[in-house]
């Protein structure tokens, strides 16, 4: 009878694993001899569990080069602390995991939490990162836009989307597209109007999701802002009573996401900024 130290530790993970475990930080790094990287390549078209594993450390590797190439600036105010709170959360949560054989079979699961939120950290550098730290005075000049935004209006019966295109595309008939699906499904827009607050053109419109989500919409010329708003500001989070904004430039214009949801705002800038 074998004896039991004869027999490998690990029997349930395949070699071709290891292997790309081994040899990882070289195939990533374009250093690995072509033979092995064809071995590589040829596994990872076979286990989707090594191959997201080998994308999410790609995924990471580039945000950070990235990150090195470009000088780092301030975060927004209180972006840093949610972030902190996140890879603790995550921290607590890789401490607490117990199951031998999933930790045996994927070692990288309690990694990738960890990685998920340094992901957040970097993301937010780079999004942020890129422009000046939030102005002063910016809070003050976009507050009179999103008090124009009627959160509270009745949910509509149908929607006024092609009213509300052609009454935008005479105020701004180069504005970016008012949007009218997200994240494959079609949105219901309940309210909009374009008016001037103190002298600036502006769009201003509420969408209901179908999951019964809601946030409003505002678009404007970048010159309502552009004592607040510097030219290397391209992107920025701001808090106004409790109301969350989420402000971009494209082009010529600003567009701004407004409401309470942020996982829902964040995931539909994503998609109208061309991240998603």
């Amino acid at each position: 009878m074998p004896d039991a130290s004869d027999q490998p530790l690990n029997p349930e993970i395949p070699e071709e694993r290891r292997f790309v475990w081994r040899h990882l930080e070289a195939y990533l790094a374009g250093e690995l001899d072509p033979a092995d990287c064809r071995r590589i390549d040829d596994f990872l078209k076979e286990c989707p569990y090594t191959r997201e594993y080998v994308e999410t450390e790609r995924q990471f590797i580039e945000l950070l080069r990235r990150c090195v190439d470009e000088p780092p600036t301030p975060c927004p105010e209180g972006l840093q602390q949610r972030v902190r709170e996140a890879l603790d959360r995550c921290e607590c949560e890789v401490l607490e995991v117990q199951p031998p054989r999933i930790a045996l079979r994927f070692p990288w699961l309690g990694a990738g939490l960890l990685a998920a939120a340094s992901l957040m950290l970097v993301a937010a550098l780079i999004l942020f990162g890129r422009g000046a730290p939030v102005p002063p005075s910016l809070p003050t000049d976009l507050a009179p836009l999103v008090s124009s935004v009627s959160m509270d209006v009745p949910r509509a019966e149908r929607c006024c989307y092609r009213d509300a295109q052609e009454g935008y595309r005479r105020h701004f008939a180069d504005g970016p597209e008012l949007p009218r699906m997200l994240s494959g499904h079609k949105l219901k827009m309940a309210e909009w109007h374009c008016t001037e607050i103190e002298g600036r053109r502006v769009m201003c419109a509420t969408y209901d999701a179908p999951d019964g989500g809601r946030f409003g919409l505002i678009v404007f010329r970048c010159n309502c802002l552009e004592k607040a708003a510097p030219q290397e500001m391209k992107a920025v989070e701001v808090e106004l009573d409790g109301t969350l904004v989420l402000l971009w430039r494209e082009g010529d214009y600003f567009r701004a996401l407004v409401g309470q949801d942020e996982t829902l705002l964040r995931r539909h800038m994503n998609e109208l900024r061309g991240k998603a």
